[in-house]
């Protein structure tokens, strides 16, 4: 049987290298001039060797399915860390609110979850209100937000709020960068970059792909590509209605990564530690170079939801990272290297992460995940029906759904 797959990023790779070890044929096609996808690792423009992953971030506590692939691939993890205390760092009005002014905002909201219960299909923007939250509470779960869902507070699940407001314990990365287990994926199977993808035929006698360069023929056909971009796909014949408004109903989170590397580590470690919450841009900031040596340090945040930059230049979005940054330490900092990348913009993700609201995990993602007629089949992480974060995890899942899908059909 010849398959082919749309998009090399991991749950494409999963499903050729699991369809592959099965015998039969695979091609990946995929439109960027790499592999990963959404998993990017960025390591031009930094001193000292440093690096950072731009894409997907942490491995989560119990996400099996990455670590068990790290270990077929000898792909070694990084020591567990942890985002803080029980009480998060906290920049406020330009400075670190002392532990106690933390602390009640913390709870504050602990004990709002707990006495207002998220209604269901209730976005966090409404039980904000109804909770009856003061502002400063407020800024603090936006500043959530934009790590997870990476959404604005309008479209956000309230009924997915932790009700802890825990840090998270037992997180994760692969040592020297996330981009290592998808080229490792990639390095079994036939991967054929700058192949953008337009129209997809599929019929009782087979499947036919056309790019922008050639038209490929086969058994059958994976499309893993972003949820938003499945939207811009050309089907032949059309996608049923019901696959095409579940698509349009799904809701995606939408963010700008913003990394950047400092002199000042020791400086810095004590101000975040392993990160930190702020009410200016990014609202959450983190250490990537934990993990890493050099004596400089590597900062990276998500400037999401409605705090997305807009109409900025790099450098400008820049500056604002290292005024915030600078208000953290107490001074100011110098900044050594910055990159800025917009999932949102980017032609290939057109979002950073699926963001489903209500019980859209059980009434829309079976719909968008359904294959139709034993030869078009469709994974990703938007198709995954995990519970928060975890965009790794959900891509490979969904590789392996995929990947036992096309075998039945076999």
């Amino acid at each position: 049987m010849k398959v082919l797959v749309v998009g090399a990023g991991l749950s494409g790779l999963v499903a050729a290298t699991e369809i592959q070890s099965a015998g039969h044929e695979v091609v990946v096609l995929e439109a960027r001039d790499r592999v990963g996808g959404r998993v990017f690792t960025l390591r031009e423009g930094f001193v000292d060797g440093q690096f950072a992953d731009v894409g997907a971030e942490i491995i989560y506590h119990g996400q099996n399915n990455i670590a068990g692939l790290c270990e077929r691939y000898e792909l070694e993890l990084t020591e567990q860390f942890s985002l803080g205390t029980d009480v998060p760092d906290l920049i406020f009005g330009g400075r670190r609110l002392e532990r106690d002014a933390a602390a009640e905002l913390v709870t504050e909201l602990r004990v709002a979850i707990r006495h207002t219960r998220p209604g269901h299909y209730e976005s966090v923007a409404q039980w904000l209100r109804r909770a009856r939250v003061s502002q400063p509470a407020e800024l603090l779960l936006a500043a959530i937000a934009q790590s997870t869902p990476a959404a604005p507070l309008r479209i956000a699940d309230a009924e997915e709020l932790n009700v802890e407001l825990s840090w998270g314990e037992g997180y994760r990365k692969i040592k020297g960068g996330n981009d290592r287990l998808p080229r490792a994926l990639a390095s079994k199977v036939d991967v054929r970059l700058n192949q953008p993808v337009r129209v997809v035929g599929w019929s009782a006698t087979g499947v036919t792909v056309e790019t922008d360069h050639e038209t490929f023929h086969s058994d059958r056909v994976v499309v893993t590509v972003p949820g938003p971009l499945v939207s811009e796909l050309g089907f032949a014949p059309v996608l049923p209605a019901d696959k095409v408004r579940a698509l349009l109903q799904l809701r995606y989170g939408n963010a700008t990564r913003l990394v950047v590397q400092y002199s000042e580590r020791d400086l810095i470690k004590q101000a975040i530690g392993s990160g930190c919450f702020t009410d200016r841009m990014p609202g959450f900031v983190m250490e990537q170079s934990v993990h890493q040596g050099g004596d400089k340090i590597v900062v990276s945040g998500l400037a999401a939801g409605d705090a997305e930059p807009s109409g900025l230049m790099d450098e400008e979005i820049l500056d604002q990272v290292d005024a915030t940054m600078s208000s953290v330490v107490g001074r100011p900092i110098k900044r050594l290297f910055g990159s800025v990348k917009s999932w949102t913009h980017d032609p290939w993700s057109r979002a950073v992460v699926r963001a489903p609201i209500g019980d859209q995990r059980d009434s829309v993602l079976p719909l968008i995940a359904a294959p139709l007629g034993g030869r078009l089949f469709f994974a990703g992480e938007h198709t995954d029906n995990r519970v928060g974060p975890g965009g790794m995890e959900g891509a490979i899942k969904s590789g392996y759904r995929v990947a036992r899908e096309v075998m039945s059909e076999a």
